[in-house]
């Protein structure tokens, strides 16, 4: 297992948790699709929306349907990575060392100290801790998929990565994406009207979680903070003219388009005697950027090549 890319994924894809409605039997729980053997319920759809409500408190704006339709998208996302691992492993699980590793650098992250005092909280707002665990796990053995199918394909150059430290100014990004996906031009036109729309009437973040494919959606299209020379040229000419608060219009990737908002800016406090230490974060931060187009262009190829019925 590829420690850093898989880590470093997890934690920042799933933060926290999923929810566990103590209430949820109350309702009627009707069957609306069904992939292949595994099937989504409306139960499953309100607590992935209740999950979301969690993690972005903002969501609350959207329209009740609307949320529902994004929690449908976000569980099929789930179901593929799941039934497309059990077709190579027996069991979706981690040992449970890891998932305490995980989950320890998920509560710092929200300023929880302690893990007793996190699933405290966790309980607070109807979550179990095994539902965490069940994410992470998940998560965690789908990216490690990813890193062993497609770690062949990840391209880089260290004297390249060398020479953009030596030449660009040593800055910090913190970004936020959004990422669609469109078959022409008039249609990428029409979606990212939409965005657009989007954007100004509720924010970026409730866009994103509206509207990307990526799974940085659930985080309000958050993507943390990014070393500018870890940028491709063509993304790192789109976002360089921009300020704090503004956000490129599509870019073309091998993913789909990508719209890039800067959230804030930071300087480096690198030093030259510290070169090879940036040289290998940045080789990490490429490939983990590289791995995650991968993950994105053959998540969406298996949703096209699966039979999703609607009940």
């Amino acid at each position: 297992m590829n420690n850093k890319f898989v880590f470093a994924k997890v934690i920042f894809i799933i933060l926290i948790f999923l929810i566990n409605c103590k209430n949820s039997f109350a309702l009627e729980n009707k069957i609306l699709l069904k992939i292949n053997n595994e099937i989504i319920t409306t139960i499953d759809v309100l607590n992935e929306s209740n999950y979301l409500k969690v993690l972005n408190p903002d969501i609350k704006k959207i329209d009740k349907s609307r949320l529902m339709e994004i929690s449908k998208n976000s569980i099929i996302r789930d179901k593929i990575k799941k039934i497309t691992l059990l077709k190579i492993i027996k069991e979706i699980n981690v040992n449970e060392e890891y998932q305490d590793k995980i989950i320890t650098s998920m509560h710092k992250r929200i300023g929880i100290n302690s893990f007793d005092e996190y699933k405290i909280f966790l309980k607070q707002n109807n979550l179990e801790i095994d539902y965490v665990r069940n994410k992470i796990s998940l998560e965690t053995l789908w990216n490690e998929m990813i890193f062993k199918k497609f770690k062949s394909r990840v391209l880089i150059n260290r004297d390249s990565i060398k020479k953009e430290i030596l030449n660009n100014p040593d800055e910090k990004l913190l970004l936020s994406e959004i990422l669609f996906s469109a078959s022409s031009d008039d249609e990428s036109k029409k979606k990212y009207q939409k965005i657009q729309n989007d954007i100004k009437k509720e924010d970026f973040k409730n866009a994103a979680l509206i509207h990307s494919i990526s799974d940085s959606g659930k985080l309000g299209g958050n993507i943390g903070w990014i070393d500018k020379n870890s940028l491709s040229k063509i993304i790192y000419k789109k976002i360089s003219s921009l300020k704090i608060g503004e956000h490129t219009k599509p870019i073309l990737t091998p993913s789909g388009f990508l719209i890039l908002k800067i959230e804030d800016i930071k300087k480096n406090d690198t030093k030259k005697d510290d070169l090879n230490k940036k040289i290998k974060e940045l080789i990490r931060l490429k490939t983990n950027q590289q791995l995650n187009q991968f993950s994105n262009i053959y998540l969406n190829k298996l949703k096209m090549n699966l039979v999703v019925n609607e009940l």
